[in-house]
């Protein structure tokens, strides 16, 4: 059976489990699952700080005026907008089945004006448009402004970043990028490879002032995610919108987000039925571990045990900020010993790759200026057989040192889970293992920088006038040049590799603690709600819950077995 049938029989028998287990928002949640599935969908999420003019983007890249927006802060409901033969728009309540809506009528639910801190209970607002950009899948999804007015706006957009598969980060200039928004990119780049940054509202300010925003957001942003960003693009939302204005980088925008559609579509949706299967099996169990427990005590002791465990987990939150000093620690010795061992391997290699160098342009007889030409290509050809004869002699030793560093790793975090041991709802966290760590590979490729290689044409038109002798050394010595710049940038590009996946792995390990947290005190709660009413219907009711809880859970546990 093909891994898509397989997610999706197994997210159809999580559906049904939850049910039985009385946990009607879990089975929700894998019914929305599956159906992503089946239809091949994977979202997009635009967020950024209040402002930024999110909702406008969306509307210019669908090319219609389907979300609200106004000089106020305006979205206060996750708002998926997906394709559809004509536009039209549906709303949910809470765990109520879907109502359909007029499209000109979404204020009414996802504005902060109609409905401030979402007081209505909207869980669900999807709008469909008839968009090529969103016709093999893509769903763009508008998110609530973070540090806006509303807390519970930011708490919004902060808990569907588990389900973000790759984002849209819309930035300003004014200013260009704050802490609140730093917080929640490091969070999301956490969990999701492609992340596109945009700098909206590029017609508000000079082109120098705009050049020096971009400059000071992509160097905070490389500093705090510890790798390069890529190109910040510049766009006007409103002027698209309005087909006004110039283009600015707007063409690279929409091909950004078609090349996602085309090359990594299939990959986002997988991911995210495993990471979603992977989750929904774990909050049931502890769902399961909570229902027991409530049952087989008094209603007073357990609300005791729910306010202690509020306190536990304050603690358990504390406990892990103070384990980052030890994990930065590990990750410093990490990248010493590597520093050390390549720096002791390209010592000798670049001195002999610059003889190697010497003896191929020695060789060389070319036409008149095609010496110029040929010895950068020499020089990139030099340069990657010497990184190659690196990776060959030194890949398994890298890999050896990620393992070991997320050994290390998994281990502090066993010494946390232990220390969980004491506390009361936190006993049965399952504590990580090493294989489910590794989940990081190596995204590391070369650069031949030809931008920068010696071959302009002031230094051609010099070659013209200098003696045979002296143009060939001319060449020869910036040729070394251009080879030792070469291996100084893709020996960086191979430690920042390194350091990328080692950061991003830990980043998910405490990603997946966090969320443990947060569910046990989520199903705690419900637990207890259900265990009134079955200790109120007598000894025989509970008996027989206990019973089920128990059937329950081995056979949630046996999906999990079968997902691994």
């Amino acid at each position: 059976m093909g891994t898509e049938k397989t997610h999706r029989r197994l997210l159809g028998d999580l559906e049904g489990l939850a049910h039985e287990a009385g946990a009607i928002e879990l089975a929700r949640e894998a019914g929305i699952v599956a159906e992503r599935l089946r239809e091949g969908r994977f979202y997009v999420a635009c967020v950024g700080q209040f402002k930024r003019g999110k909702s406008t983007l969306i509307n210019a890249l669908v090319q219609d005026n389907v979300l609200p927006v106004g000089v106020v802060p305006v979205t206060s409901v996750i708002t998926v907008v997906r394709w559809g033969e004509r536009l039209a728009a549906r709303v949910r309540f809470g765990q109520r089945s879907w109502d359909d809506c007029d499209p000109r009528t979404l204020e009414t639910y996802v504005s902060e004006e109609h409905n401030p801190s979402n007081e209505k209970g909207v869980s669900g607002v999807e709008v469909f448009v008839p968009s090529s950009l969103l016709a093999t899948g893509m769903c763009l999804v508008d998110t609530p402004g973070i540090a806006s007015v509303s807390a519970a706006n930011t708490a919004a957009t902060g808990g569907f970043v588990p389900h973000i598969d790759a984002a849209l980060v819309v930035l300003g200039a004014d200013p260009p990028i704050s802490g609140a928004e730093l917080a929640l990119v490091e969070a999301i780049a956490g969990t999701v490879q492609d992340v596109v940054f945009v700098l909206n509202k590029a017609d508000r300010l000079p082109e120098g002032e705009r050049a020096e925003a971009v400059r000071f957001t992509a160097r905070v942003l490389g500093e705090r995610l510890g790798r390069p960003v890529g190109p910040i693009l510049q766009v006007s939302a409103a002027e698209r919108l309005g087909g006004e204005g110039p283009a600015r980088d707007w063409d690279a925008l929409v091909l950004r987000l078609e090349s996602l559609v085309r090359d990594s579509g299939a990959d986002l949706v997988r991911a995210a039925e495993d990471r979603e299967a992977r989750a929904l099996v774990d909050r049931l169990l502890v769902e399961l571990d909570q229902q027991r427990s409530v049952l087989t005590r008094p209603l007073d002791e357990s609300e005791t045990s729910i306010e202690l465990l509020r306190r536990a987990i304050a603690n358990a939150e504390r406990a892990l900020e103070e384990l980052g000093p030890r994990m930065t620690a590990v990750q410093d010795r990490l990248m010493q010993e590597f520093t050390a061992a390549r720096d002791a391997f390209l010592s000798g290699a670049i001195a002999r790759a610059r003889r190697d160098l010497g003896n191929r342009l020695a060789d060389v007889v070319p036409a008149e200026g095609s010496l110029r030409i040929r010895a950068p290509e020499a020089a990139a050809d030099l340069a990657r057989q010497t990184l190659d004869g690196w990776r060959h002699v030194h890949g398994p030793h890298v890999d050896r040192l990620y393992r070991d560093a997320m050994q290390r790793f998994v281990s502090l975090f066993g010494e946390l889970y232990d220390s969980f041991a004491a506390m009361p709802g936190l006993t049965g966290l399952v504590r990580p293992q090493l294989e489910a760590a590794l989940t990081h590979r190596s995204g590391l490729y070369y650069t031949e920088m030809l931008t920068v290689a010696p071959v302009s044409a002031p230094l051609r038109f010099l070659d013209v006038f200098r003696r045979p002798e002296a143009c060939h050394r001319a060449v020869e010595r910036d040729a070394i040049a251009y080879l030792e710049r070469l291996l100084e940038v893709n020996t960086a590009r191979i430690t920042n590799d390194l350091q990328a996946r080692v950061r991003q792995s830990r980043r998910d390990l405490e990603a997946d603690v966090r969320r443990r947290l947060g569910d046990a005190i989520t199903s705690a709660e419900r637990a207890l709600a259900q265990a009134r009413q079955t200790q109120e219907a007598g000894a025989l009711a509970v008996q027989d819950r206990l019973q089920a809880i128990a059937a329950l859970r081995a056979r949630v546990d046996a999906l999990g077995q079968r997902r691994r």
